[in-house]
């Protein structure tokens, strides 16, 4: 189920609508210690790969280096962290041959059997799977049947360092279901086979942070983990050297090549224009947490920033008072519930009001017979945001 604040898209058809900074980051400390294991993990993989052979009748191909959503032109983010790239052309040269990697915001660093996704794109949590000769004539799927996927380290959901080993890739088809924000794919009986042996991706910036409550990489101390993205799990550190707070006029000095940006707000306050002209000092907050701890007569809005509801109001930004589970006045609301416990209002009956239904970040938080739907935040260029995720009752 996927709601636009232009146009609602569902299942159900149209509607209206790898490295921390060190010395300075506290939480670089963290990772220097843990990469040994992880290195020697990583080699482990590797050198065991060189010893293997292609399962028969496939092909051996080799994969590039990978982009998240905020490293795409347009930006790109998906409702759960896509990297995305290409594979060394392995069919038509006229065509490209894209790679994926598919991860659920909650994935923690570890190592995956790929086998356990069933070769299914609706099924898979951890999905390796890519496109050969795209937009051509003679396109095909392939998706991960076997093979290991170890999240060596993760910054945010957006910013993890990894390697594949051993994976087959099976030619795959569209398979049910196919209305769904998450569609289906089965493996081709006797279909074509692309075989990688070892391949590593990093899409950890510099400065790289996670907004979210709770993450080891969020507010270290002089510095404002600021959101990169609507539903705030992706950000990048920057210095806060002033004592300005909430509602606070700020000038920011933007980032060099071996400096973060930095602000004259106090540590907490991002420095950001989102909501006015003028840059103002906002409190940072996560609107995922019990109490989001935004300042009095404030909400936590989008990118993780808290602001007045009147503000937001005004610039197409909905609210119902509905509370989570409850029946709202309006069709679509981006907002319902209290802090603390938000919801989205949307109409997946055509009963002409919505019901609020909770939000949630991850796929994986969503119950039995519920999937995730998103709110998708139109940017620049033709690019989209659709990090701002929701439960709903699926029905599958």
């Amino acid at each position: 189920m996927t709601y636009r604040r232009v146009d609602v898209a569902s299942s159900r058809g149209w509607r209206w609508g790898v490295v921390l900074l060190t010395a300075m980051v506290g939480c670089a400390q963290e990772k220097e210690a843990s990469a040994p294991a992880e290195q020697e993990s990583v080699r482990a993989l590797k050198e065991r790969s060189l010893h293997l052979s292609p399962p028969a009748g496939c092909t051996e191909i080799s994969m590039g280096e990978l982009r998240t959503g905020i490293e795409l032109t347009p930006v790109q983010y998906g409702p759960q962290p896509l990297y995305r790239g290409e594979f060394a052309s392995f069919g038509d040269p006229a065509f490209v041959d894209t790679a994926y990697i598919r991860l659920d915001v909650n994935t923690a660093s570890g190592l995956y059997d790929l086998a356990n996704g069933g070769t299914n794109l609706f099924t898979c949590e951890q999905c390796v799977y890519g496109y050969q000769d795209v937009s051509g004539p003679a396109q095909k799927t392939f998706v991960a049947e076997s093979g290991s996927l170890w999240l060596a380290f993760k910054v945010s959901p957006q910013q993890t360092a990894g390697a594949l080993a051993n994976v087959t890739l099976r030619e795959s088809v569209p398979a049910a279901p196919l209305a769904a924000p998450y569609k289906g794919t089965a493996p081709v009986p006797g279909g074509e086979c692309r075989w990688i042996r070892f391949a590593t991706w990093d899409t950890i910036r510099s400065g790289g942070c996670d907004p979210r409550e709770g993450s080891s990489a969020s507010n270290p101390p002089g510095h404002t983990c600021v959101a990169e993205d609507a539903a705030a799990t992706d950000g990048t550190l920057e210095k806060s050297l002033g004592t300005k707070a909430q509602g606070e006029a700020c000038t920011k000095t933007p980032a060099s090549e071996n400096q973060l940006a930095s602000t004259d707000c106090a540590p907490g306050y991002a420095c950001t224009d989102a909501y006015t002209e003028a840059r103002q000092c906002l409190a940072t907050c996560d609107f995922m947490a019990a109490d989001p701890g935004c300042p009095t007569g404030t909400v936590c809005g989008v990118y993780g920033l808290c602001i007045q509801q009147s503000v937001m109001e005004p610039i197409g930004y909905l609210f119902d008072p509905a509370l989570i589970g409850q029946s709202c006045t309006a069709g679509f609301a981006e907002f319902c519930g209290v802090e603390g416990a938000r919801g989205v209002c949307a109409d997946l009956t055509g009963a002409g009001h919505g019901t609020c239904y909770r939000y949630a970040r991850a796929r994986s938080e969503c119950g039995a017979g519920e999937e995730l739907g998103f709110v998708s935040y139109p940017l620049p260029g033709g690019g989209f945001d659709r990090t701002y995720g929701w439960c709903y009752p699926d029905g599958l």
